[in-house]
């Protein structure tokens, strides 16, 4: 069986560790490479996380390349400590690893390695798009030489009982593609095979204390630092999550490991092809992904976007996943 072989764009962040944890404990799933950007914390803060936790892991051979530090129009303010801590690792201090990014920049990196294998790279970011949104821009024939592009983003209000990111002005936004409209955009316009992974979807997916214990005591040492860097986050959202209905799953988001999980196996998600375009102007939706299902001639749908998902079975894989790294 061929594995999917895929290029990371992360901004590390916790959920981020748990995609690239679940992407190299998963048989079917080569990680080829890892670009970072800012988001969930400083670019750098990206950069060094991302290159402890492969060397965690054992694969610091796979190459990391630094990439964008704030958004096309607007400077970078970190507003998420209180969600992934000071820098991004849930406040845990990961060993400095020998290893150090290389000196491609991460844009360069897509570009060339799209090229270098066309039809055979699946491209996940789970982070900002201004990576790619740059890529895309100055070389927009990649677009096309990516096999898939499945971002983590988007919120259309699928599901009524998730209100979506809170501290935001726009209501149905998520933090990735509302940190970077304007690159968002050029992604979705780019004529790439796009798949989105919404927060609407994955802000339901919640990893409980007894599958953490579960990993704890049957992985080796990479999934018990998981567990001790997911911990502050899974707080977080324990206490954010009190405004919720009672019968809601409780515990730590699931958001970028489930793009990943889709990018390998998309039938654990149920599909619908829209016509996806982003706000960049409303004073309470800049930002949202504006979805059209009307049957316009030379409007067809652009993207995908997943509106169920095989809960059970991917938190199953994951814990499984993790545990075997």
């Amino acid at each position: 069986m061929s594995r999917t072989r895929i290029i990371l764009d992360v901004d590390t962040g916790v959920d981020d560790a748990m995609a690239i944890l679940y992407a190299l404990g998963r048989p079917g799933i080569e990680l080829e490479a890892c670009t970072t950007v800012f988001g969930n914390t400083e670019v750098e803060n990206a950069t060094a996380n991302t290159l402890a936790l492969l060397h965690l892991c054992g694969h610091g051979d796979i190459p990391v390349a630094q990439g964008v530090g704030r958004s096309l129009l607007r400077p970078y303010v970190n507003r998420t400590r209180h969600i992934h801590g000071d820098t991004g690792s849930g406040n845990i201090n990961l060993p400095v690893p020998p290893t150090r990014a290389v000196k491609e920049h991460a844009v360069d990196l897509i570009i060339r390695m799209a090229h270098e294998n066309p039809g055979e790279i699946t491209l996940v970011p789970v982070s900002p798009l201004t990576n790619i949104g740059l890529a895309f821009a100055k070389d927009p024939s990649i677009a096309k030489l990516f096999k898939d592009v499945v971002i983590m983003g988007s919120n259309v209000g699928l599901n009524p009982e998730f209100a979506g990111i809170m501290g935001v002005k726009s209501r149905l936004v998520d933090a990735n593609i509302h940190n970077d409209p304007e690159a968002a955009s050029i992604v979705m316009n780019s004529g790439a095979n796009i798949t989105l992974v919404g927060v609407d979807v994955t802000g339901m997916v919640r990893l409980n204390r007894d599958r953490m214990n579960w990993i704890t005591e049957n992985g080796d040492q990479p999934a018990k630092t998981l567990v001790e860097i997911i911990e502050f986050y899974y707080n977080f959202y324990l206490d954010n999550d009190k405004h919720r209905a009672s019968h809601l799953p409780r515990g730590a988001g699931m958001h970028d490991p489930m793009a990943v999980a889709v990018a390998e196996d998309p039938t654990l998600a149920t599909m619908e092809a829209i016509r996806g375009d982003i706000e960049l102007q409303g004073e309470f939706t800049r930002g949202q992904l504006v979805a059209d299902r009307r049957p316009i001639p030379g409007q067809e749908p652009n993207v995908r976007i997943c509106s169920d998902f095989k809960v059970d079975e991917f938190l199953n894989r994951f814990c499984e996943a993790v545990a075997k790294v």
